[in-house]
């Protein structure tokens, strides 16, 4: 069995050099909730599933000891409890690995205490507990920006003009009073309507002329 420990995808690792005796693996089932129903009794909720959580006790040893160390390659004790305890402080998961157990996940580290032993100098015994660690998948919404209606370059000419028909008693000023309020307009359907119009004190009955805008 193999307890290792990496950091920063792998980049940098830990293979405890003595294995665990009774390492504890709690959670990863379901979450429980316990309520009261009125004229119902008790139910349980289930709800979605618990991290897990692993802890375990063990020691660095200053001597490698083929009785009890899992590999020949055993860090110094000292500088092992360093790099771990600056991967605790990073605010970073790491990655931890125990064979034969299922045991292959991210996590953080919550707990690790360390000592020395009086009568076995060099050696540095300790306590670790890990949490696991999900990553948060953030779903992107992108909004579309609204469509712009492109305009043509050339303008505008298809315009719906209007249309009166001329009636006795009609001049072109009160025509334009009329359309515009204002009868010193006149001369825009005088323009409009020249022919048929030639002269425009004359303007006679039925005649039907173009309003412009």
């Amino acid at each position: 069995m193999i307890y290792k420990i990496s950091f920063e995808n792998l980049k940098d690792s830990i293979i405890l050099p003595v294995n665990p005796s009774e390492p504890v693996i709690s959670g990863g089932g379901n979450n429980f909730t316990d309520v009261q129903v009125i004229k119902g009794g008790e139910r349980t909720i289930i709800g979605n599933s618990m991290l897990q959580v692993v802890s375990f006790s063990s020691f660095f040893p200053r001597d490698y000891d083929s009785s009890y160390c899992s590999v020949e390659d055993i860090p110094d004790p000292w500088e092992a409890v360093k790099k771990i305890e600056k991967w605790r402080k990073s605010g970073q998961p790491v990655k931890l690995l125990i064979t034969k157990t299922g045991v292959n996940m991210y996590a953080t580290i919550r707990k690790f205490d360390y000592r020395e032993k009086g009568g076995e100098p060099g050696d540095v015994y300790y306590d670790i507990e890990f949490k696991e660690f999900k990553f948060i998948k953030i779903r992107e919404v992108v909004k579309e920006a609204p469509k712009v209606q492109q305009q043509s370059d050339r303008p505008e000419t298809s315009t719906t003009a209007k249309t009166y028909t001329v009636v006795k008693g009609d001049s072109l000023w009160n025509i334009a009073k009329k359309f515009y309020g204002n009868g010193g307009q006149y001369t825009k359907i005088f323009s409009a309507n020249n022919p048929p119009i030639k002269n425009a004190s004359l303007i006679s009955p039925g005649q039907v002329f173009t309003i412009p805008s």
